[in-house]
């Protein structure tokens, strides 16, 4: 049974006003707009005359919105080609395109997301879509089938009368049978971590023991993630984990201090020991990262830490820039030093240096 979807490339050569295009192809009412049309270009089933069967679609919407689905078929191809020109014309208004295909005798469906167009015939089938409220609304998953039902042709030829109640009776369960095949055809999509929702991600971050969190991290991220969870489980507790959790997540390599390794140079007599590695405890690890870390980055970093750490590791993550940054709580004593590389220090006739400014 031939099946047409309506996806992100479809929708993207038709015409829209007032939805938003998400990667999946759904369309998202956009309340800023005052017209909230969509029309596609004609789907070509090759036949002449062709019985068009079901149309079906997901939609989730609030109270305050409505919106109708329009069915035309066509089976000129010049007239076809035409009114492919007309509908996808930028310069065209959308409520001028909506006047014409409602006088070519296009059918209306209102608030459906399961609509039978037995008694519509041609080769080109176009669809448009008209909402209409405050928002919100979400539209997606569009589906035309050619056919309709699976079962009518088990049944003798008597009972075969198109549009009658027995065909229509059967198209319940043929809408069952229908839906079904659509999630098993769905299943390489949804067990795809490249083409999974952020939903099934979380999922599957679960299955295999790594705990993330709705808006956590960044989708492509936890993508990333999850590709080398079996890896990364079988790591946890090392340094290596630990160095490519933040490869991931900061997109670059860390320099990890492990002080239980520096307090050892201690005992060397050819070696001086910076004073502010030799507090540190001897479960203590330094980070260093050459990235600004914002507050939120901090956040996920810390929290992916403490899945993958050895026991007992306390960790302090800092900041190198190429150029010290001091901002509104920042102050300097009287001892205090600025040096760097740049353009020599101008003084003019009005300028003046207190005792305590050092000149390098």
């Amino acid at each position: 049974m031939p099946r047409y979807s309506i996806r992100k490339n479809r929708i993207k050569n038709g015409s829209v006003t007032g939805f938003r295009i998400g990667e999946d192809g759904s369309l998202t009412f956009d309340p800023e707009y005052l017209y909230h049309l969509v029309f596609l270009k004609g789907l070509d089933s090759t036949v002449k005359g062709n019985e068009w069967g079901r149309i079906s679609l997901m939609v989730n919407k609030g109270e305050n919105t409505v919106y109708s689905i329009y069915a035309l078929t066509e089976d000129d191809p010049k007239k076809a080609e035409e009114l492919d020109g007309f509908l996808t014309d930028p310069g065209v208004d959308a409520p001028q395109k909506l006047s014409r295909i409602k006088r070519m005798g296009a059918k209306r469906f209102a608030e459906a997301d399961d609509a039978l167009v037995y008694d519509i015939t041609g080769r080109f089938l176009y669809l448009a879509i008209e909402a209409s409220g405050t928002g919100p609304l979400t539209i997606s998953d569009i589906v035309a089938d050619s056919t309709g039902d699976n079962f009518m042709n088990a049944f003798p030829q008597v009972y075969h009368d198109r549009n009658s109640f027995f065909h229509r009776f059967l198209s319940v369960f043929s809408s069952i049978y229908n839906d079904f095949q659509r999630e098993i055809e769905a299943l390489p999509t949804i067990l795809d971590l490249d083409t999974c929702s952020e939903e099934q991600l979380l999922i599957y971050g679960q299955w295999l023991g790594i705990e993330l969190r709705e808006g956590l991290l960044p989708t492509e991220v936890m993508r990333k993630l999850l590709k080398e969870g079996y890896e990364l489980n079988r790591m946890k507790g090392t340094r290596e984990a630990i160095e490519r959790v933040l490869t991931i997540v900061l997109g670059e390599k860390p320099v990890i201090i492990e002080h239980n390794q520096v307090r050892a140079l201690q005992q060397r007599d050819d070696f001086d020991l910076p004073p502010q590695f030799s507090v540190r405890g001897l479960y203590d690890v330094s980070i260093l990262v050459k990235r600004k870390l914002t507050e939120e980055l901090r956040h996920q970093v810390f929290f992916l830490l403490e899945q993958f750490k050895p026991v007992r590791t306390r960790f302090s993550i800092s900041q190198m820039d190429e150029r010290a940054t001091a901002d509104s709580n920042s102050y300097l004593d009287v001892n205090t030093v600025l040096s760097g590389m740049g353009p020599a220090v101008k003084l003019d006739e009005n300028s003046s240096v207190d005792g305590i400014a050092v000149l390098k």
